[in-house]
């Protein structure tokens, strides 16, 4: 029982994380993603995905060969996935947005995308992206103090500062010429290759929202708050990731292929930005 409470947690922040790195746990497709998916039958079969939404959603481009070798156990871990993502996320997403003002929630959601900023940064300059490093410096440096501890996003007022492209670590890697690897869903996780999950595991590190898990013996961090963080992290990102999830399902003929293909096709495009 006493590991009970950060293990679950630990799930949770695994959630939480890889939503970030693709800004959904699950890739939104709308209507036009059911055309790209009708006919892809096999792994190997080339695909064509639609436009690339507007805003945070998914920037699609054509996936021309999926390597999917472990195809059906993914497809068993995709609907466990859906199975928790329906009947776990699902009513907590809810409940927070009927409790929680609009203004609260965007708030919060502010804070933790400041709170990554380690990531996006250090990840900047290990692809020796000296100019958008500094960007994020600047971001970081005016959400903090104008914004109020990143409460509010003040830099999307500073056209210097606004739609600088994110980066993590599976990126970087991708940078220094590391192929994809196998596709993979991880139970809880989601979608990902090898090469993004090797990511992942660094940026977790670098996160400091995560330090009092790997810190926890040190007691650098009391864990009471850290776990408290980490529960609000994953409840402040849960509606839209439930949204856009529904969404996908809603418009694909075979979800796990539309998921598939957009993740893969988000990632690629994110790598030539």
């Amino acid at each position: 029982m006493n590991y009970l409470t950060p293990t679950l947690l630990l799930v949770l922040t695994c959630v939480s994380g890889f939503a970030d790195q693709t800004n959904q746990p699950n890739p939104p497709h709308h209507s036009s993603a059911a055309t790209g998916t009708k006919k892809a039958t096999k792994s190997s079969q080339k695909t064509t995905n639609p436009p690339a939404p507007s805003g945070d959603e998914l920037a699609i481009e054509p996936v021309e060969k999926v390597n999917d070798p472990w195809e059906r156990l993914n497809h068993t871990t995709f609907r466990l996935n859906d199975s928790l993502t329906i009947h776990a996320i699902k009513p907590i997403a809810h409940g927070y947005e009927h409790i929680v003002p609009h203004t609260v929630r965007t708030c919060l959601s502010n804070f933790f995308d400041n709170v990554d900023f380690p990531i996006r940064f250090g990840n900047d300059v290990l692809q020796g992206r000296i100019v958008r490093s500094g960007q994020e410096a600047g971001k970081f440096l005016v959400n903090s103090t104008v914004g109020v501890g990143g409460l509010f996003r003040i830099s999307d007022h500073v056209s210097s500062l606004a739609d600088v492209p994110p980066e993590d670590f599976g990126l970087t890697l991708g940078h220094w010429g590391v192929s994809n690897g196998p596709y993979l869903v991880i139970p809880l996780l989601g979608p990902t290759t090898v090469r993004d999950l090797t990511g992942y595991a660094g940026d977790f590190a670098i996160n400091p929202l995560n330090w009092y898990l790997i810190f926890s013996n040190q007691r650098f961090i009391s864990t009471a708050v850290g776990y408290a963080i980490s529960a609000s992290r994953v409840v402040a990102r849960a509606p839209r990731s439930v949204r856009t999830y529904e969404q996908m399902k809603e418009a694909a003929v075979d979800p796990y292929i539309a998921v598939r293909n957009a993740y893969l096709s988000h990632r690629a495009a994110q790598l030539e930005k």
